[in-house]
């Protein structure tokens, strides 16, 4: 039915990486709609920047985690693009809740 070879690309596992990218996807629309005066001031509140960037962190985090359980169990190299997307969401996280924090105080 299934096969390690359809879930990896050129000995790495790639399975989970679809959802790191719609996680980092997410994360960098937050951060359109906070540069942007219009749509931050009609749809992004406090509670929904620090809720998205906390969720998209710690779940990025666990995949990234389990991806290396998988990983480890089908002898496997690891993913780096998958690690560099954790990264990137973490760091966008971050720059999000200060880029909030920053136009807020702005008024």
């Amino acid at each position: 039915m299934y096969s390690v070879e359809s879930f990896e690309t050129i000995g790495a596992f790639t399975l989970l990486r679809p959802v790191f990218v719609t996680l980092t996807l997410v994360v960098m629309l937050l951060l359109l709609f906070i540069i942007i005066p219009k749509l931050r001031k009609k749809i992004v509140n406090g509670f929904a920047v620090v809720s998205i960037s906390f969720v998209s962190v710690i779940l990025s985090g666990q995949l990234l985690y389990y991806d290396a359980i998988i990983v480890d169990e089908l002898g496997l190299s690891g993913d780096e693009f998958a690690f560099i997307l954790f990264l990137i969401i973490l760091v966008l996280s971050l720059v999000n809740l200060g880029l909030y924090m920053y136009y807020s105080k702005q008024g």
